[in-house]
């Protein structure tokens, strides 16, 4: 072999050993190029989730608990230990006729519009008493001016404003309502009170004996007056408010215990004394809210309230209706009850004055 020969061939030995080692050296540059690839998007990956998740932790809200009873028992009671919730048509009557409109009230007839429209007092509005809770009824009524409410007989205008005065208005109710005001018996628009029936009363206390469990409101509202409002529109499309007395005489003298109202008299303690609706237990009108007395009542029995013309009873009973007890009022009171007047306690309706009304 020639010596050019051997050097052709070393050469050609030493070209393939360095493209080998070339080669080697792009793969390693490869291998380093996506191992420090990976690191950088996982972090990215990382800082991503992280903000995320903080996002998702600001946006996360604590649900309020609220006992809604307690709350709305303790406003009314605060909302009934000083109202005077009666008005008499006297004092109305002199009220729109002193000739100073800057103190007049802003009245408000709650019986049917096509009663309404047969007479109703000059300036009263129109809004049927089962609608009264309403929000576009509600946004017809000043908050800066006194209100004064009326129906037939006293009754529903008590419903109404009782309502009313829980939802934070200055609110009366028209005692007697129309019956009180008007001699016409179209007006009225119902059968004015005559006289009672003599009913026989008691003088023996009832005394309390058990206690219950207290009704759960659940409205999903939070303050006082917004559970009053949403309680009120979901008890009044179908509450009777009121019963006459001869439901209750029957119901206690037909034998059967098993159907017995719960009674409850919201007089004041001495007027109960001398005399009340046997069974009858005796607990004031303005603490009928208050936790330890509704403790004394039924949730699964119907309870029935009186008091002396109708009026401070039926504000009871609303009351209990807005926290939810099975309750109704008795018509016209112990007067619709009892001949007895010191039994009754006040001065029976006796006729109205005849003030006078407009009509359309």
């Amino acid at each position: 072999m020639s010596r050019r020969t051997t050097i052709f061939k070393l050469l050609a030995v030493f070209t393939v050993f360095s493209m080998i080692a070339l080669a080697g050296c792009a793969d390693d540059a490869a291998d380093e190029t996506t191992t420090t690839a990976a690191p950088a998007t996982t972090a990215a990956t990382t800082t991503t989730t992280e903000a995320t998740t903080t996002t998702t932790e600001a946006t996360t809200t604590t649900a309020v608990m609220v006992d809604e009873t307690t709350v709305l028992a303790e406003h009314l009671t605060t909302q009934l230990a000083e109202w005077a919730p009666v008005i008499g048509a006297e004092a109305l009557f002199e009220n729109l006729s002193d000739g100073d409109t800057s103190n007049d009230p802003f009245i408000v007839s709650v019986r049917a519009p096509d009663v309404y429209a047969l007479g109703h007092i000059e300036g009263a509005i129109n809004i049927p008493w089962k609608t009264i809770a309403d929000p576009g009824n509600l946004a017809m009524l000043p908050t800066d001016q006194p209100i004064v409410v009326y129906c037939y007989t006293g009754h529903t205008g008590q419903v109404a404003a009782t309502l009313l005065k829980s939802f934070g208005y200055d609110v009366q109710n028209l005692k007697f309502g129309m019956m009180g005001w008007s001699d016409d018996l179209d007006v009225v628009g119902t059968t004015p009170f005559s006289a009672a029936p003599g009913y026989p009363t008691v003088t023996e206390p009832t005394v309390a004996t058990e206690t219950y469990d207290l009704p759960v409101v659940a409205t999903g509202e939070t303050e006082a007056v917004e559970i009053a409002i949403a309680a009120a529109q979901a008890m009044l499309a179908d509450w009777a408010p009121v019963t006459a007395a001869a439901t209750l005489f029957d119901n206690i003298a037909d034998g059967d215990d098993s159907n017995d109202f719960f009674v409850v008299s919201v007089r004041a303690p001495d007027i109960y004394a001398i005399g009340h609706v046997e069974g009858a237990i005796n607990i004031g009108w303005k603490a009928v809210a208050m936790p330890d007395n509704m403790a004394m009542l039924p949730t699964d029995q119907a309870v029935m309230v009186y008091c002396y013309t109708g009026h401070t009873g039926q504000v009871a009973a609303t009351a209990l209706k807005l926290l939810g007890y099975d309750v109704i009022n008795m018509k016209f009171g112990m007067m619709g009850w009892s001949d007895n007047l010191d039994v009754v306690g006040t001065t029976p309706f006796s006729a109205a004055p005849g003030y006078p009304t407009v009509t359309g």
